[in-house]
């Protein structure tokens, strides 16, 4: 792990654009080979199952076309704060997977392959430096960058489809350059579940990623808030590991915080590491 971490900001950009172009191939090829059982498994999420999430990837594709593309959204009620935010698009998760089970297999995936086309296309055009539409709520921002508004997006239909894979007992999604940009994206929200910590100006944390693929940053106290930069620090007051197959499934709500707390080992004061463990990068 380097020695000599390096600041990351807004300008320091994760283009997940080949990796969501090929997340959405190999997500094609998955739903071909599915037996009428594997369509019918039990997920992660409990009462949904596979069919289930495979609607909900569609509903991501045709929200964002019609809002963002088309210029069309219903009225939003009014939202007093990341809780009601997230409520509300709970609430329109569970609608649209209620309506789409009567909906085939084989007309899903027909779907799929028209409007993840056509969300690769609106994508891939924007410019990343451009103010997004959608901010990145998870991270903290009221404001995003476009780049990062897509790196949210690929983080979306990467995970899903790892919890499908998971479901279905198909080889996971972790070759390097798909997986590490969904931690890096991640990452970015660290910062902002740190904001309560208070500690003394310069403190640091490491955190270390091992396994499947390797990574690592330090979080850095400054006057206004916490920093996060590109490498692990030696000179942190702590040092947290987690395995990168079990970093994605804490930050997504897909582990207890009993199992999350017990699966970060630590060197150093522990309690300045325990924040990784409650950071969520999804609107859950």
């Amino acid at each position: 792990m380097s020695n000599e971490p390096t600041p990351l900001g807004p300008r320091d950009v994760i283009d997940v654009r080949a990796a969501l172009r090929r997340t959405l191939e190999l997500q094609a090829e998955l739903l071909e080979g599915f037996t009428p059982e594997d369509w019918l498994r039990p997920t992660v999420h409990g009462s949904r199952d596979v069919k289930d999430l495979v609607a909900h990837l569609l509903q991501g594709d045709m929200r964002r076309l019609s809002i963002q593309r088309d210029g069309f959204s219903l009225p939003t009620p009014p939202l007093r704060g990341v809780q009601d935010l997230t409520d509300f698009i709970q609430s329109g998760n569970r609608d649209w997977m209620a309506g789409m089970r009567r909906v085939s297999p084989r007309i899903l995936m027909d779907l799929l392959a028209q409007y993840d086309a056509a969300l690769l296309e609106l994508l891939e055009g924007l410019d990343p430096q451009g103010e997004a539409l959608f901010s990145v709520a998870w991270a903290g921002e009221e404001t995003s960058r476009h780049w990062f508004d897509v790196a949210r997006e690929y983080t979306e239909k990467w995970h899903h489809q790892q919890q499908i894979r998971d479901a279905t007992e198909r080889p996971a999604l972790f070759e390097p350059a798909l997986f590490e940009p969904v931690l890096e994206t991640f990452a970015r929200g660290l910062p902002h579940a740190y904001r309560e910590v208070s500690c003394a100006q310069g403190t640091k944390v490491a955190l270390i990623l091992t396994g499947a693929v390797e990574l690592s940053w330090t979080l850095r106290r400054e006057a206004s808030g916490w920093s996060l930069w590109k490498g692990a620090d030696p000179s942190a007051v702590v040092e947290g590991t987690l395995d990168a197959d079990k970093a994605w499934r804490i930050w997504t709500k897909a582990v207890t915080p009993l199992e999350a707390d017990q699966c970060l080992s630590t060197v150093g004061e522990r309690a300045l590491a325990e924040p990784v463990l409650r950071f969520v990068g999804i609107m859950a």
